[in-house]
């Protein structure tokens, strides 16, 4: 029905101001030999292209890479997904991926295998006010999202650095996300995203912060071999960097967060940040660089505080940063001291 009002501009929903993407993310981690890898995909049809990233940091010494290659309009017959130097590849859904990536510096090739079941983000529990998404706005995240807990093996070849000549068998904890949908790094204000990987469980926490809703929203799930429970609540009181219109610091003390369950349980994980296996990047920049979403992933062992359990995974913080110069102010805020 027509009201008067509608004789008036309207409100634009906020999907006008966003971009549509098709991401996936595999963090791995082999504590033994101090190998961290991270291989990233972001298509975005209607800019015609995608960013293929692989960042790899082996005891130390690091390798990046970032290539921006065309995609079609009709991501459905891209597969496998891949530019002319990363391909990822979908070996049986759900369960086996492959991922080969052919550098300057070193190549890669390495298979992950499912550990546990994905999780849906959409299956937790609704953050409790209105958004201008609607109900999609209450989700955790607002665009479609799932993940799940992995193993990871492969080979890495050096063909650089101090170690160049080697091939590095790698394998250990790893896991993979995959979200598509409408999106803007830009409108997040932070966001915490814990993926702890035990012997027996995966323990995952998210918060995040954003423009479409007025407050914190949480997620996450707990996965063993019985099934999934979805996370309610993430207690972040220990963050120390949140304080507005600063920068990442350095990060130089663990961190911890305590779970809430659907179900009441509890999950109390550490992560120790303050001695990591490596940070690697995937910032967000502006055009003019005067705004800034960090992001870093760090690699690090974790514990379990409730039953006193080792692990490893990846914490990965962002933070919203924008002034003058923001770009090359933040371009590594995050390191460590002795970085």
């Amino acid at each position: 029905m027509i009201t008067p009002q509608d004789d008036f501009p309207h409100a634009v929903p906020p999907q006008a101001f966003m971009t549509w993407k098709e991401n996936w993310v595999f963090p791995a981690l082999d504590t033994e030999r101090r190998v961290a890898s991270l291989f990233h995909f972001s298509l975005r049809p209607a800019h015609g292209e995608g960013i293929f990233t692989a960042k790899f940091s082996i005891d130390g010494w690091e390798h990046r890479y970032v290539g921006r290659s065309p995609v079609p309009r009709d991501l459905t017959a891209f597969v496998p997904v891949h530019d002319e130097r990363v391909t990822f590849a979908v070996e049986e859904a759900g369960s086996r991926f492959r991922i080969t990536y052919t550098g300057d510096e070193l190549d890669a090739d390495i298979r992950y295998t499912g550990r546990f079941e994905p999780w849906d983000f959409d299956d937790g529990p609704l953050a409790p006010r209105d958004s201008p998404l609607g109900e999609r706005g209450r989700h955790v995240f607002h665009f479609q999202h799932y993940e799940q807990a992995l193993r990871h093996e492969g080979t890495i070849t050096l063909k650089a650095g101090p170690r160049a000549g080697e091939t590095i068998e790698v394998s250990g904890y790893a896991n993979r996300d995959h979200s598509w949908g409408w999106r803007e790094d830009l409108t997040f204000h932070h966001h915490h995203w814990l993926c702890a990987s035990f012997d027996d469980r995966y323990v995952q926490g998210t918060l995040m912060n954003e423009a479409c809703y007025d407050g914190d929203k949480f997620g996450g799930f707990v996965s063993t071999a019985t099934g999934n429970v979805g996370i309610a609540r993430v207690d972040d009181s220990d963050a120390y960097w949140l304080a507005p219109g600063e920068p990442l610091p350095q990060l130089d003390r663990d961190v911890r967060y305590r779970l809430t369950a659907v179900d009441g349980t509890t999950a109390t994980v550490v992560a120790h940040i303050a001695s990591d296996y490596g940070r690697l990047y995937l910032n967000a920049r502006s055009a003019d660089r005067a705004q800034v979403y960090q992001d870093v992933e760090i690699f690090c062992e974790m514990t379990l505080e409730e039953t006193g359990q080792r692990g490893a995974g990846v914490l990965e913080l962002g933070k919203f940063y924008d002034g003058p110069d923001a770009a090359e102010v933040t371009a590594r805020s995050a390191s460590r001291p002795s970085a």
